[in-house]
């Protein structure tokens, strides 16, 4: 007779083992774990935490990004609070002055010095350093632009320097021109700390830290890696250039197709938009006119009593909003279309004082028209 398999048993054994199984890798992780600490070796997770940078080390990496590389950053961190001391000292004779010469009284005059150091002192502070990282910032990009417009054609001729038989370091070198301004600067970088006995792979990536530039990043870590493998360097570059060369012409060709876009929002805000608030002035003129010479003020009507004014809003308070809107709305719409046209806004900041010029000449020359013609109802 055969014997009768109960399943329920077997459930059980099979259980066993897997608990068998899991205990025995346990034990020997923690076997495993006690024989490394013997060694010495430390388990701790070490802490992905970055320390974080000083103002020092972030205006030390702005300078070197944008070529001032023979700047100490202290002595001009220095300079600035100088100025900013020398700035409220001056607030505050003045304020004191001011003070005394209308007789105040010696509370008044502590509170003008204890706002002039503390919300001034920071308020100035604040804004001059704004001020000069928004001019390194735009230093780093124009520099990075520079760059990207010419390493294709460097590219290219240090590829047809590797085909002669050069070394990769000579044909880097061979391969600068005067016109390539930036680039030709820093390849003599370059070639000067592999003289001086740097590896050139340390030279290059030094090289490509110095731009926020992913093109440059891209083509230095082909370099590199073809280095590394000893491969083809000459058919790389070249290949790496012709991308370059057909993202440019890709970019071109996006912005050429939005066109009618940018059309649409340089009409409206250049043209439109002064036109239609000169239109309101001009019909708040007529409105107040008409209001002023009706009197309305005791007019009632069964239990309301109606009391109307032309002075509601006044005419300098509305040209002022006009101008304060006209000029918000040329600086978004240039930004908007500098993003259309260049991909970013550093690029368009060009177009900023041309759209803000241009829509608050036409206000006026539309106010004074528009005033002209309607001068008959006023």
């Amino acid at each position: 007779m055969t014997e009768k398999i109960n399943p329920i048993k077997k459930i059980e054994e099979f259980i066993d083992r897997i608990n068998h199984s899991f205990h025995e890798a346990r034990r020997r992780r923690i076997f495993k774990k006690a024989s490394k600490e013997k060694e010495g070796v430390s388990f701790k997770k070490k802490s992905k935490k970055k320390p974080r940078r000083t103002n020092i080390a972030i205006l030390k990496d702005y300078l070197r990004k944008a070529g001032y590389d023979y700047v100490d950053e202290r002595r001009l961190s220095t300079i600035i609070k100088r100025i900013v001391i020398i700035f409220c000292a001056l607030f505050s004779i003045i304020a004191i002055i001011l003070l005394i010469v209308s007789k105040s009284g010696a509370l008044r005059v502590l509170i003008y010095l204890l706002a002039t150091w503390t919300f001034v002192f920071g308020l100035v502070l604040a804004v001059l350093w704004m001020i000069l990282y928004l001019f390194l910032d735009l230093k780093i990009f124009k520099r990075t632009k520079q760059l990207e417009d010419v390493l294709p054609d460097f590219l290219q001729l240090t590829s047809a320097n590797i085909s002669a038989g050069m070394p990769i370091d000579q044909a880097l070198w061979y391969a600068v021109r005067p016109k390539f301004g930036v680039l030709a600067k820093e390849i003599e970088e370059v070639a000067k700390s592999t003289i001086a006995g740097a590896d050139l792979e340390t030279a290059l990536k030094d090289f490509s830290k110095k731009y926020d530039s992913l093109i440059l990043k891209r083509s230095v870590s082909l370099i590199i890696e073809g280095m590394r493998a000893g491969g083809e360097l000459a058919d790389l570059l070249s290949k790496v250039a012709i991308d370059i060369q057909e993202t440019k012409l890709m970019r071109k060709e996006i912005a050429a197709s939005v066109m009618t876009y940018v059309i649409f929002i340089s009409f409206a805000t250049v043209a439109a938009a002064p036109f239609l608030f000169a239109l309101s002035t001009q019909l708040l003129a007529i409105v107040q006119g008409i209001m002023g010479s009706i009197d309305l003020s005791n007019v009632s009507t069964g239990t309301f009593k109606l009391s109307l004014s032309g002075d509601s809003i006044d005419i300098k308070d509305f040209r002022i909003f006009s101008i304060l809107a006209l000029s918000v709305t040329a600086m978004f719409s240039a930004s908007i279309v500098s993003i259309i046209q260049k991909g970013n806004v550093k690029e368009g900041l060009k177009y900023i004082p041309i759209f803000l010029v241009v829509s608050l000449i036409l206000y006026f020359v539309a106010n004074l028209i528009i005033g002209n013609m309607m001068s008959g109802f006023i």
